[in-house]
Parts: C-alpha cells; structure tokens; sequence
C-alpha cells in the first residue's frame, strides 16, 4: 500500500503556482530572453485560453525555461521522471507545471494526466523527440504523438528553436552568443487534424526540423575562447585513427582546438558547430565539416576486440569491444528510489553488457535483452533490463560513446572475423 502511495505521489500533477509563475515570468522572463537572445515569431498562434499542445523541438537545457518565458500562460511540460528523483528540484518544476514520463518507454499514468490536464483547458508542451539532440539533429519522433494528437482533437501548435543547439550543445557546459528564435505556427485546429498518423509525424517532422546549421552564422562575429571544452564527449573517437578517448583538448583553451593523442592530427572548434582540419602549423587542412558529420563518421567506424584475458571470462566467440574506468552502478529497487549497487567497471561485448567490481560479477545482460536505453543530464546513462531500471553514472567519459555502440550492436552484431586494429588504443 506505502509502495502505491508513493508511485501515485510521484506520478501526481501539481497546479502551477501562479503567485511564483507571475513573479518569474514578469520579474526573470524578459531579463532571461535578452541574457539569451531569444526573440519570439509569430506566438500569438498559441491560444491565449482552452485547451492545446504545443510541440517543441529538443535540443537545448534551456528550451522549456524559453518556451516558457515567451508563451504568455503556463505550460504543462511532460519532463523526464529522472529528474523528478532530485528531491531538491522536483517541487520546483512541479510548481511551475512540469509532470513526469517515462523515458524511451511506454507511460499510461502519463498519458491520463495528459487527458486530466486538457479537459481542464491547459496547454501541454511535449518534446516530440524525447531526448535532446546530441549532434544537432533531430531525431525520429515518438510515435505515439500522433495518436495522442488524434486522441485529444485540440488545437496543435509547433514550436521550433532555430538556434538553440549552438547557443548550447548539449554536450558542451558553456553558453554561446549565438542568437535564438522562437518559430510558432498553428500546425492543426481542433477540426483539421489528419486522419493517417503517418501524415501526422511527416507533417510535424517537416516544421520542427533542426535548422541550425544551415543559418547564416559569421564564426568570427560570435568567436570567444574555450568553444572545444567537452566537444570529446560527442567525438569520441578520433575521425583519423579510430581511437576511442583518443582526442584531448589543446591549450591554450582560447585556440579551440582538438588534437589526437595517437596520431596527432589537429581539428578547430568554430562557434557554428564544425570542425575544421588543421596542419601541424595550424592552418586550415581540408574542408570543414559539422560535428554532426563527424559524430556519424565515428559512428561507422569498425568495431575491434580488445584483450580480456586478465579480466573476464567469456563464452565463445564473444569478444571484448569496451572497458570503462571505475563508475557506480545504482538500480531503482522500490519505486522511485534509486539505491547504489556497487562501483566497478562497465565491460561491452558483441552480446553482453557486464559491471563487474574488484570481487564478482554484478550483472551480465545479454543485449538482446537491454531496452529503454536513454542518456540523461549529469553523464548518466539509464537502460532497463528485466523490468528493472538500472543506472550508471559516467563521469570521466563519453556516455554518448556506451549508448552508440550498444544501439549498433543490437542493429549489427559484430562477429570474431574481425582482426584487432593496430590504430586502437584503450582509455588509460
């Protein structure tokens, strides 16, 4: 009984402040869009009352707190449930509206709090993508907004940031001067919605698509020093060579630039998100490329065993492909705490994922059997397996690194044909 009182608490909706929402939005708002340089276009489609979801492209940590501060009404947001689990911020986001989902997995609870919401004539702000982009596209979107969209029969609005992803990567910790906007349009009134949900997704698809890196950006306009810091933890591998945590930030931290540990080669972080190939003199060396580019090149790179004889045990024909530094396991036992299991090293093979500390084995999960992978704030990475959630928290590399090749090895699994690469170096 303790255990569903809990869950329902969790999972309850909360009215929005609105002594606080006023105070934020008349005192922080305006002062927040100029900080930011966000400006608004066209949101006057978003009803000033009744019913409505709003529908936003993600791919920013700020992108709720600016659609927030733009639309003149409070938003209901659907936020992941990680957050929620911070006692510390989760009454704050409750009072300004925000509710919890499941990510990368199916939520009823969420989905009738949605109902509850638009039959009392709110507005609900959704991220149709459900996780931020980490390259600066978008993603496929959920396919249950369609249905959802068909379900409530209410106005539908699109919200899309131009400008957001290289005001703030979302692997880099430091704010750009990019400018950003805030496109609305009224995608859909409650009597014109499409029957076919795939016309639905391609409709909401095509309005919400990233565009920022095909703005007019001038690098030397919005240049300023440290635009490399953390770019490792989306190329985690070297274009070049192929080596994984190969890339190391070069000083002065004002040049931006990215160099290879292994084979040396030189790349230039600009403000627009690319990187540009230098020479050992540090001039231009090739054509420039987006670090969406780059992240899909490494993306395709070989997969090639390492040695694990001193370390694990395995099956046959099973290889090594990845070794983690120490990290700390945690595992939700009883709704919705999360409790610490152990701290070791997190080992991938072409079928198992493994966390194994200095004595034992802690877990060995097939692939086959891990889902609902997601990568959460804080360099967390969170998959479920046998219906419990699991999470690790990975502070000293890329988590990007983990969630990539667990995703392509169920995609593609890789076989013991392959030879070891003299151009592999494991993280030291």
């Amino acid at each position: 009984m303790r255990k569903t009182e809990e869950k329902e608490n969790f999972r309850k909706i909360t009215p929005v402040n609105m002594t606080l929402y006023k105070l934020a939005t008349s005192l922080l708002g305006p002062p927040l869009l100029h900080f930011c340089r966000v400006q608004a276009e066209n949101v006057q489609a978003v009803p000033s009352s009744g019913p409505a979801l709003l529908l936003i492209n993600h791919v920013n940590f700020f992108d709720p707190i600016w659609v927030y501060a733009m639309v003149n009404r409070p938003i209901y947001f659907v936020t992941s449930e990680d957050i929620f689990r911070n006692r510390f911020v989760a009454p704050l986001i409750r009072w300004f509206g925000g509710f919890p989902k499941r990510k990368a997995a199916k939520d009823m609870i969420a989905v009738r709090n949605i109902i509850k919401l638009i039959r009392r004539g709110k507005i609900i702000g959704i991220f149709p993508e459900g996780v931020r982009s980490w390259d600066g596209l978008n993603l496929p979107l959920e396919p249950a907004i369609a249905g959802l969209i068909r379900k409530m029969k209410v106005p539908v609005i699109g919200c899309r940031l131009e400008g957001a992803y290289l005001a703030l990567p979302r692997w880099a910790n430091k704010l750009r001067k990019i400018p950003v906007r805030g496109v609305f349009k009224l995608l859909y009134d409650s009597r014109s919605i499409p029957e076919n949900p795939e016309a639905i997704l391609q409709h909401v698809s095509v309005f919400l698509r990233n565009r920022d890196y095909e703005l007019d950006i001038v690098d030397a306009k919005y240049r300023t020093g440290g635009l490399a810091i953390d770019v490792t933890r989306i190329i985690y591998r070297c274009p070049s060579c192929g080596t994984f945590e190969g890339l190391k930030i070069a000083r002065p931290l004002k040049t931006n630039r990215v160099e290879c540990a292994s084979c040396f080669s030189l790349w230039e972080v600009t403000p627009s998100c690319r990187m540009i190939p230098l020479d050992e003199r540090g001039r231009p060396d090739g054509e420039e490329k987006t670090l969406a580019g780059y992240h899909l090149q490494i993306s395709l790179l070989p997969l090639y065993p390492i040695d694990s004889r001193d370390t694990l045990e395995l099956q046959q024909d099973e290889m090594l492909l990845l070794r983690s530094k120490p990290h700390f396991l945690k595992r939700e036992e009883t709704f919705p705490k999360i409790s610490t299991l152990s701290i070791g090293r997190i080992f991938l093979t072409n079928r198992h994922l493994i966390f194994r500390n200095r004595y034992r084995l802690i877990l060995s999960a097939p692939l086959a059997e891990v889902h609902s992978l997601s990568t959460e704030a804080g360099n967390r990475f969170n998959f479920v397996f046998r219906s419990k959630l699991y999470h690790i928290s990975i502070r000293t590399e890329s988590i990007l690194k983990w969630y990539d090749t667990i995703i392509r090895l169920q995609r593609e699994p890789v076989t013991p044909a392959q030879r070891y690469s003299p151009a592999y170096r494991e993280p030291q």
